[in-house]
């Protein structure tokens, strides 16, 4: 018989008043309660540029409301539920944050895509999940939610800035393919050689993101 994962501090709290008193508040108090514990280790490790400690409180925050969420203790409370959800999309963009900063770019890119999943409009998650496709060349997609920011807030500096970045990135990708296919294929090249650019894009991507990697680019 498997070994049954270890329950975190804030869990067992709420097991130990649900037995005791069968209820959401005193269960609710002491969830608070260790939640910010972990909220607040979590903002001064990444602060002082502790991003792994960060990353384990955030996790373990996380955890603990992905616990209430599976249990549905506030499913009844419409209000409590939205705040529960809201827990769960602020710690994933955290982790998305720290994870940038570890240069672990998939890692904030699916943090970046939980938090989306409950708010496909969270602009944190959308500007964090557009660093991270940056870091991986993956420049269209980065400008497609880059794009939805400003759709929401047009305003928004940062993502004005990060976008014609993206757009200058892919607009040299390409002329880089366009001038390789022009080397191997002689001559110029159309609109029909479209096919042939494609794999000489993904190759420089590739090559450039390896670059990258080596170089230790820094994100912000």
């Amino acid at each position: 018989m498997a070994d049954t994962p270890p329950t975190s501090d804030a869990e067992q709290q709420v097991e130990d008043a649900s037995e005791t008193t069968g209820g959401e508040p005193s269960a609710a108090s002491k969830l608070a309660d260790a939640r910010e514990k972990e909220e607040l280790k979590g903002k001064e490790a990444f602060l002082r540029g502790d991003y792994d400690e960060a990353i384990k409180a955030w996790t373990a925050s996380l955890r603990s409301v992905r616990y209430l969420l599976e249990k549905k203790l506030y499913a009844h409370n419409e209000q409590h539920q939205k705040e529960v959800e809201n827990m769960d999309i602020r710690f994933n963009i955290n982790l998305a944050q720290a994870y940038n900063r570890k240069r672990e770019f998939t890692k904030a890119i699916e943090h970046a895509d939980n938090a989306l999943a409950r708010d496909p409009k969270c602009k944190k998650a959308l500007y964090r999940k557009s660093v991270a496709l940056m870091e991986t060349l993956n420049f269209l997609e980065a400008t497609r939610h880059l794009q939805l920011i400003l759709d929401e807030e047009p305003d928004n500096k940062a993502a004005q800035a990060l976008l014609q970045q993206a757009k200058r990135s892919e607009a040299r990708g390409e002329l880089r393919a366009r001038k390789i296919a022009q080397r191997i294929f002689g001559g110029g090249t159309s609109n029909k050689d479209d096919g042939a650019l494609k794999p000489l894009r993904t190759l420089y991507a590739k090559l450039r993101h390896l670059c990258c990697k080596s170089r230790g680019d820094k994100t912000d």
